[in-house]
């Protein structure tokens, strides 16, 4: 039997709702093969397994909230220094001085990507999950019904984005709405 492909998350504490999404998006996805989800542990838990999960993932999926807290550095650190394959994803919030510092110091990170609510992170985390996975169809030795899979959920995908309406924004704040006149 195949090995399950290895997926490791790091987050920040309040992204419960992220961390869902990611178990919806993962379980809709036309693969066969098991998947192993672990993430940061809970203050109490132990933190050797998951650093052993970020060394074993296929994987390393890095979602930045308000705050970037323990243990989210040696998750993070582990997986650069085992060359794992990193999606990258950062909510538009207000910020603690450690997550400021964190975007500051990995500016040169040019594949992550910015969302500002759980339909947008839906809609990047899918289409990056989706190419990581046809990057490394090889590795994960997928089948070509699976490989045809998921490129036509990516195709189905960008014609989707592509006939979304665009939402206006910036309107929830102080405004002066000028006439005709």
């Amino acid at each position: 039997m195949a090995e399950p492909i290895r997926l490791f998350v790091t987050s920040s504490p309040e992204l419960e709702a992220e961390r869902e999404i990611v178990g919806q998006v993962v379980a809709g996805l036309p693969v066969r093969l098991g998947w192993e989800i672990r993430h940061t542990p809970r203050p109490g838990e132990a933190l050797a397994p998951a650093l052993e999960a970020v060394a074993a993932a296929h994987l390393y999926v890095f979602i930045l909230g308000m705050d970037y807290s323990a243990p989210m550095g040696l998750e993070w650190t582990r997986a650069v220094r085992a060359k794992k394959r990193r999606l990258i994803f950062v909510k538009e919030v207000a910020r603690s001085p450690a997550a400021a510092l964190w975007l500051s110091e990995h500016e040169e990170e040019a594949d992550r990507m910015a969302f500002d609510s759980l339909a947008a992170f839906q809609r990047v985390f899918e289409r990056q999950l989706i190419r990581a996975l046809l990057d490394l169809a090889e590795t994960l030795r997928l089948h070509l019904d699976e490989i045809e899979g998921l490129t036509a959920r990516m195709k189905a995908l960008e014609e989707a984005a592509l006939e979304a309406p665009t939402i206006a924004r910036g309107a929830e704040r102080n405004a002066i709405i000028l006439g005709e006149r």
